[in-house]
């Protein structure tokens, strides 16, 4: 069984569904797709929101009237007339709710985040409507399923956590039958169940989320990712020209390189399917007979695979006068920053033991405002906190490369020839990543040294297709 998510650019419009539909057809029975709102969907019911809050109906109406155009569009090019109106029929009932949630916004005059959530929820479910009624319109069995029925989560509406052994309850009783009795399976992406009922949204990356959620409640073979890029690159495109795809990258690499800025999957995407030791294949729907990315297991290589750069940060340098004063100090700074939501990406000690430096997401306010927040507990320690902003850092992501001990060196060395100063650096202890904090400004150039000295050129080979899901089946039952 396979699960395929389809991003808002995959299904931006009726071209784009119908290509969907097609790619998810080409799949072997049972399939579930997972699909996001259409592209641009999502910012203009937030933006519906917050002008409803701020009672002004006329901004309302154009988000409003925008989105109404977008789902007609993708109706009209649903090539059967009685799936077409029976989808019109459910879309215009979502759309009804929409306005009734937008109206107890205006009357309330205020936009929390479960009335967020409930509202943001019309994006997905109209789609995965339009998305089930083009595979019927095509010939095929299919049902759209909301996921709020299916993934359960806590009650933190805006970010909430899924509660997998509900969840996967739930995926039993709810898709399991639907598969068997031959139906492709259409859920809405990025949207869960509170225990009260009431719709919740997974956050960033949560449509992907949803889709290694449910692959892990159903024990899929495989969870596909399809987007607008044709995998994991070996680096930013834009920075670097001779950017390529890299074919095989393990969950621990992925991780990494999404930690460290590369924007293919949000870390916690990968997390559901390491569980099960599920691969995860990233996939373009422009390019479909390109091989993509596959995320596995498995140890692949001894080689760098990519470079990233994380920029807007932010290096805090805590100093104390004595040894034994150092863990009190940091406790006050891990406790600090985590009051005030503020993430810590690296910590390295000194050697002296009197020395620890946070490499911290960027704030409003800056150094100063942190500073601040620091300055009176430190104070009573005798600490003292120096802070830079305006940094970067870049990881070379390669498990097998990071744990070689010259590696760390050779990168150092490639970036002092490129004339940029490294603040920090650091050979992480898990052997995935090494790091190196540069000023923001030198980051893009640190990037294109590192990557065309250390990213290994794979032999030249002919193109090779994306390998059927039989084939991929089979390969761990050959022998000699």
């Amino acid at each position: 069984m396979i699960v395929l998510k389809f991003g808002g650019t995959s299904v931006g419009n009726a071209a784009r569904v119908r290509e969907a539909a097609g790619i998810a057809l080409a799949q072997s029975a049972p399939r579930v797709v997972v699909v996001s709102a259409a592209g641009g969907v999502t910012n203009l019911l937030l933006d519906a929101g917050r002008a409803a809050a701020q009672g002004q109906p006329e901004r309302v109406q154009a988000a409003v009237e925008t989105i109404h155009d977008k789902h007609d569009e993708i109706l009209d090019g649903v090539p059967n007339e009685l799936e077409r109106a029976r989808a019109s029929a459910v879309v215009e009932q979502l759309h009804a709710e929409l306005d009734a949630r937008l109206a107890a916004v205006a009357r309330a005059g205020a936009f929390d985040a479960a009335a967020s959530d409930a509202v943001v929820s019309t994006g997905e479910r109209c789609l995965s409507t339009l998305m089930a009624a083009t595979l019927r319109a095509l010939g095929h069995d299919a049902v759209a399923v909301f996921a709020n029925e299916v993934i359960a989560t806590d009650d933190r509406h805006g970010h909430a956590r899924p509660d997998l052994a509900r969840t996967t309850t739930q995926a039993e009783q709810v898709v399991r039958p639907l598969l068997e009795a031959g139906q492709t399976v259409v859920m809405t992406g990025f949207i869960g169940g509170a225990p009260d009922g009431s719709i919740t949204t997974l956050g960033r990356g949560g449509s992907d989320y949803s889709a290694t959620i449910l692959g892990a409640a159903l024990q899929a073979d495989e969870v596909q990712i399809w987007t607008d890029v044709p995998g994991v690159l070996t680096a930013d495109p834009r920075q670097v020209t001779g950017a390529r795809v890299v074919a095989e990258i393990n969950y621990e690499e992925a991780q990494e390189l999404a930690h460290f800025g590369a924007k293919v999957l949000h870390p916690r995407t990968i997390r559901p399917a390491v569980a099960r030791d599920i691969p995860v294949r990233i996939l373009s729907t422009f390019e479909p007979q390109a091989a993509g990315t596959t995320v596995t297991n498995r140890d692949t290589s001894k080689h760098v695979k990519a470079v990233t750069a994380l920029r807007g940060l932010i290096v805090l340098t805590l100093g104390v006068p004595e040894m034994e004063d150092l863990a009190r100090a940091a406790a006050v700074v891990f406790r600090r920053l985590h009051e005030h939501g503020v993430e810590i990406l690296t910590v390295n000690q000194a050697s002296s033991r009197r020395q620890m430096t946070f490499l911290v997401d960027a704030v409003t306010g800056g150094c100063s405002l942190l500073k601040a927040r620091l300055a009176e507990e430190l104070d009573a320690l005798g600490a003292d906190v120096e802070c830079r902003e305006h940094v970067a850092v870049l990881a070379a992501v390669g498990q097998g490369a990071a744990g070689q001990a010259r590696t760390l060196a050779r990168m150092l060395d490639v970036l002092a020839r490129a004339g940029v100063p490294v603040l920090a650096a650091n050979q992480q202890a898990s052997n995935v990543a090494l790091l190196a904090v540069v000023p923001e400004a030198d980051a893009p150039r640190g990037v294109a040294a590192v990557h065309d000295a250390m990213v290994h050129r794979p032999h030249a080979t002919t193109h090779r297709r994306r390998p059927r899901r039989t084939t991929l089946l089979a390969e761990p039952l050959r022998v000699g």
